[in-house]
């Protein structure tokens, strides 16, 4: 059912042959763990300002969004705390028995794959959550998160996990100070995320991806096209 893919920065994916669909870009997964998720929501900022940051990671996959935020910890000294929500146990016992992961990755990936099955090891907690993320997250505790990866398969094939209903749900785990990131750039996506009170900005642009979305509370984010900004205040106030 999953079929292991090399991708253009010599990292791996996986593609669901059932969903036809792969974890991350083909371009390069490595390249945009980091440059979609970790970077942009900040995770060495927060490291370097309360020394532990707390992590909502919604499609666990390979543990590579995870690898990257644990990459971009090194050297602060800080703890990263992780729930992560996956459906499907198989990807993640695909995932650990690849092998010859670049240098840059790998150490990570090797610490994040060995959490994943209970040996988190110091400076690392993780704590995954099989089943149905709709499901996981209404159980998920009240307390808050720094940063949330948004990266379930896309819209076409996981509708329900881009539903208003379920991106609410979702905002309301963001802390104060927090951000959101995914590679979605679709306008029903920014409109549920700002109907739910998150301020909406662009994501940048990750391999052949023009640019995702950021949500956040209370944080600076790139614009998004003024008249995209209008459309959105005319749908939020409930105009036509």
């Amino acid at each position: 059912m999953w079929t292991p893919i090399r991708t253009a920065d010599g990292s791996w994916t996986l593609r669901n042959d059932e969903l036809g669909q792969a974890c991350h870009s083909l371009s390069g997964a490595w390249e945009q763990a980091r440059l979609r998720y970790a970077e942009p929501c900040r995770v060495r900022e927060v490291a370097l300002e309360r020394g532990v940051v707390r992590l909502l990671d919604i499609g666990t996959g390979l543990g590579l969004n995870l690898a990257a935020a644990l990459a971009a910890l090194d050297g602060t000294g800080a703890r990263l705390e992780a729930v992560t929500f996956e459906r499907d146990a198989e990807v993640l016992a695909s995932a650990r028995a690849l092998v010859d992961w670049p240098s840059d990755c790998a150490p990570w990936v090797a610490r994040v794959h060995a959490a994943l099955v209970g040996d988190s090891g110091l400076g690392l907690k993780v704590h995954v959550e099989l089943g149905d993320a709709r499901e996981r997250v209404t159980a998920a505790p009240d307390a808050s998160f720094d940063a949330v990866f948004l990266d379930p398969f896309s819209p076409q094939v996981a509708p329900e996990l881009w539903s208003e209903t379920f991106l609410s749900l979702v905002a309301s785990k963001l802390a104060s100070g927090g951000v959101l990131s995914t590679y979605s750039a679709s306008f029903p996506v920014r409109l549920a995320l700002a109907r739910a009170g998150l301020a909406v900005g662009r994501g940048p642009r990750v391999g052949t991806k023009a640019e995702g979305t950021l949500a956040s509370r209370g944080v600076p984010l790139p614009g998004l096209e003024p008249r995209l900004e209008r459309r959105l205040a005319r749908r939020i106030q409930g105009a036509s």
